[in-house]
């Protein structure tokens, strides 16, 4: 077996069992993805991961400066990539690290180093790392963050107190949990699935940043070759190496140093980057989200708008002046984005975030209107996106990435619910002897309806009930209006008002005075199967079809057997008259004389259509003594 020293680094998700319990298929997709962050940082520290078992790694490494770098990079690459997820959600690494004697055998190593490594994880909290005395005498000045003491602790199986300590940034949790949280909770929030959009991406951006974790472990970064690269490019290739950039010029310089600087919980250097960046003059959107939302973050809405108010005086852009759009609240918001991708149609981003102003996050319960809004905008960012003018507009890729998946999902959404269900008003048409009734089905809710008929002449309104309409708060428009009953074949319009005011359409609905009056019978027909014939027993039997007469235009004819035999009886109609269709004429005689012995009689309807309805039969009533 061979000796040797080694730093340990021990981890497991805090809360495993839980997480797996209440989502098993998500929690281990998620643990995947992390472990592929987790397994490229040991490697690119030059560790060696030994052991592994459901959701604990084992590590070794020849330096603990390394170790502990790894670990500090590993916790707030997850940090961010966990901040887009409820609190309950999260998975969280806890990590503990050790100096110790190891014994090698088949891959595996064995010894104090790792036992204490892994009793050291367990007084980690979630998403904190514990090192023992010893790590902590080799890295307390070769590298820049705090580190607590908490004493000699007893640990299981270790017979001796472990002396521990913490790794303990103020700064940096603040900019990882209270800084990036209200980041997140400020950034524009166009509808809750913009708002996952914006906050995964701002959680895995700032993931990307922290990766090399330069500004945690003293090292610097190589400057951008900006002459030579685009600025995206020039930008995802300095979130590779990490590291502030002295002497920052360019937009990826920039806009890297701010995005570390707001990592460290430097507000002010990242805020004094983020506006230099502005008064480049760039086109990019995402550098701009992240100023505002480190603004409100502080100074509230009041605030961001002051200070892109002053961007646009000095340096104006399309960027700055929708970001300025978006400090506003409510419906001046919302109308400032419209008339902003009104007047620039050629700046697409403009079209995700007016999707947003459309979403439910921002209006609650949503209209039709809405839905079709937010389906137009999203249809024309992702057409922008098919013709490949996206990409000059973001400088971090992986934001646009994050809403060209959002924009294709909720588009599906829409699209489904589209396909699901009504989206535009319909009639029903009754015909009674005073004329018609036409009774409309709405596809949402309606604060005031009105008709026209014909192609000429005012909408007139069908007035309002008394009742309150709970999901518009007002009262609730009558759903019905009358026609003459002469009403000769036209086009009705309906428009009506949504729940936001909205005017909606006019929506065209043909009558048919034949069909109407055949359809209505029809379903009279239908929906009255037990009162098609009865059966009369005083004196001769008689089998009575008065219903039938009644509802005739909806019917070629009627046929009847007798006590199970063919269907060869044809009950007598007489035509249809559409001036009063319901009448029974004088000289009809609305039944049929039956054999006094018949016990049930079976009739079938054939439909004006040629249609034939399922076979009824009656039974005749038991006479009683």
């Amino acid at each position: 077996m061979k000796r040797r020293i080694a730093a340990i680094l021990a981890a497991d998700v805090a809360g495993f069992s839980r997480l797996v319990a209440e989502a098993e298929e998500e929690t281990l997709q998620r643990l995947a993805a992390y472990r592929e962050v987790f397994d490229a940082f040991v490697a690119r520290h030059g560790g060696r991961i030994f052991n592994t078992a459901g959701d604990s790694v084992m590590c070794a490494f020849d330096s603990a400066v390394e170790a502990t770098r790894c670990a500090i990079d590993i916790q707030e690459s997850l940090r961010t990539r966990n901040l887009s997820l409820p609190p309950g959600r999260r998975l969280q690494f806890r990590i503990g690290i050790s100096i110790g004697d190891v014994v090698e055998r088949d891959g595996d190593l064995l010894g104090d180093g790792v036992n204490i490594a892994a009793r050291l994880e367990s007084l980690a909290e979630p998403g904190g790392i514990c090192i023992s005395r010893s790590v902590h005498e080799t890295v307390a000045n070769k590298i820049s963050v705090p580190f607590r003491d908490i004493g000699p602790r007893e640990v299981k199986n270790i017979p001796r107190p472990v002396h521990a300590f913490v790794v303990d940034w103020p700064s940096l949790v603040k900019a990882g949990e209270e800084g990036a949280e209200g980041i997140r909770a400020a950034l524009p929030r166009p509808g809750a699935p913009m708002v996952v959009a914006l906050t995964a991406a701002l959680a895995v951006a700032t993931g990307v940043v922290l990766w090399a974790s330069g500004a945690l472990t003293g090292r610097s970064a190589p400057t951008a070759s900006a002459d030579a690269q685009d600025p995206a490019a020039a930008f995802a290739a300095l979130s590779r190496h990490g590291g502030i950039v002295p002497d920052a010029a360019t937009a990826a310089e920039l806009y890297h140093n701010a995005r570390l600087y707001e990592a460290r919980g430097d507000t002010p250097a990242a805020r004094h980057a983020y506006l230099a960046l502005a008064r480049l003059g760039g086109e990019e959107i995402d550098p701009l989200l992240r100023l505002a939302a480190l603004v409100r973050a502080s100074e509230g809405r009041a605030g961001a708008r002051e200070v892109f108010g002053g961007l646009l005086a000095h340096h104006p852009t399309r960027a700055a002046a929708l970001v300025h759009a978006l400090q506003f609240e409510g419906a001046e918001r919302r109308a400032r984005v419209e008339a902003f991708a009104t007047a620039h149609p050629d700046y697409a981003p403009a079209f995700y975030l007016l999707a947003g102003e459309y979403g439910e996050g921002r209006l609650g319960t949503r209209t039709l209107t809405d839905r079709r809004l937010e389906f137009e905008a999203l249809e024309r960012f992702l057409a922008a996106d098919e013709e490949g003018r996206l990409p000059p507009f973001f400088l971090d890729q992986s934001l646009l990435a994050e809403w060209l998946d959002d924009a294709r999902r909720r588009r599906g959404e829409t699209e489904a619910f589209f396909a699901a269900g009504p989206t535009r008003p319909s009639a029903s048409f009754t015909r009674s002897n005073a004329g018609w009734h036409v009774a409309l089905s709405m596809p949402e809710p309606a604060t005031a309806i009105s008709y026209r008929i014909g192609e000429q002449g005012a909408f007139r309104a069908t007035g309002t009930s008394q009742t309150l309409d709970p999901r518009t708060g007002k009262p609730a428009p009558l759903t019905s209006f009358p026609l003459p009953a002469d009403q000769e074949k036209t086009s009705i319009y309906v428009m009506y008002d949504d729940a936001a005011g909205h005017s909606v359409g006019p929506f065209v609905i043909d009558f048919d005075p034949h069909e109407a009056l055949v359809a209505s019978q029809r379903d009279v027909l239908e929906q009255t199967r037990g009162a098609w014939v009865s059966f009369r027993s005083e004196g001769p039997t008689l089998v009575y079809y008065t219903q039938l007469i009644s509802y005739r235009c909806a019917l070629q004819k009627a046929v009847m057997g007798i006590d199970g035999g063919p269907l060869e009886v044809v009950l007598p109609l007489p035509p249809c008259d559409e001036s009063n269709p319901y009448a029974v004429p004088a000289n009809m005689q609305p039944y049929l004389i039956v054999p006094d012995d018949t016990r049930t009689v079976s009739v079938q309807l054939v439909f004006a259509d040629g249609t034939r309805s399922q076979v009824e039969t009656f039974r005749r009533p038991v006479a009683r003594d």
